[in-house]
């Protein structure tokens, strides 16, 4: 049997997960994504040919970094995820740490950032760097940050599952699944968002969206 591609790993998950769920937990989650798509979430976000501030983290080895410092050696590409305890984003994170050779043959850095506490995730992948996003402060500049609602707060309890706790905040709030390529310029050259949190942008999309406009 052929190895199931990324897309139709997403698709299983939308079957096992999303549509066994009770209908009043998937209409929440549904009315979710319905409100940001009424309010033009993405229409709000930084876009192609906006230029994007700089900002520091620290690595496990005590390091520190700026995303202009290793731009200074190429073209960077961001993968916001919502956390490990969401089966899209643990889905999304393997296919990613899959194509960590490929995206450096192209001179590509590639970094996922997440508001998930590290010490409440489970293990993180080795090729790659995770970066805590501590209150969401990356995904806020990047204008894909949405509050829940108290019927998704609800929900998310209901499943033993308390954002506060996790993420380390009173703040109950997500990024929407977004992935940036951010060119050598500090300008955005490609950008993929969705407010629908089963939506992802495919790892062979990114590797030829690179090989076209960034070699």
């Amino acid at each position: 049997m052929a190895e199931l591609t990324f897309l139709d790993k997403l698709a299983q998950l939308r079957s096992t997960n999303c549509e066994n769920l009770p209908t009043p937990e998937y209409a929440v989650l549904s009315r979710t994504v319905a409100r940001l798509r009424r309010t033009k979430f993405h229409e709000h976000c930084l876009q192609v040919g906006e230029t994007v501030s700089d900002f520091e983290w620290t690595d496990p080895d005590e390091h520190h970094h700026s995303l202009y410092e290793v731009l200074a050696s190429g073209p960077v590409v961001l993968n916001f995820f919502r956390g490990y305890w969401c089966p899209y984003c643990k889905t999304e994170v393997e296919a990613y740490d899959n194509i960590q050779t490929a995206l450096a043959e192209l001179g590509a850095a590639y970094f996922a950032i997440s508001p998930q506490r590290p010490e409440t995730a489970t293990v993180l992948p080795e090729s790659y760097q995770v970066i805590f996003d501590e209150d969401n402060r990356i995904a806020h500049d990047f204008r894909i940050v949405y509050a829940l609602d108290q019927a998704e707060r609800e929900l998310f309890q209901s499943w033993g599952l308390n954002l506060d706790e996790v993420n380390g905040t009173s703040a109950w709030e997500l990024p929407v699944p977004a992935t940036f390529v951010i060119r050598e310029d500090r300008r955005i050259g490609f950008q993929f968002v969705d407010v629908d949190f089963r939506a992802r942008c495919c790892p062979e999309q990114l590797i030829e969206e690179l090989k076209s406009s960034f070699s």
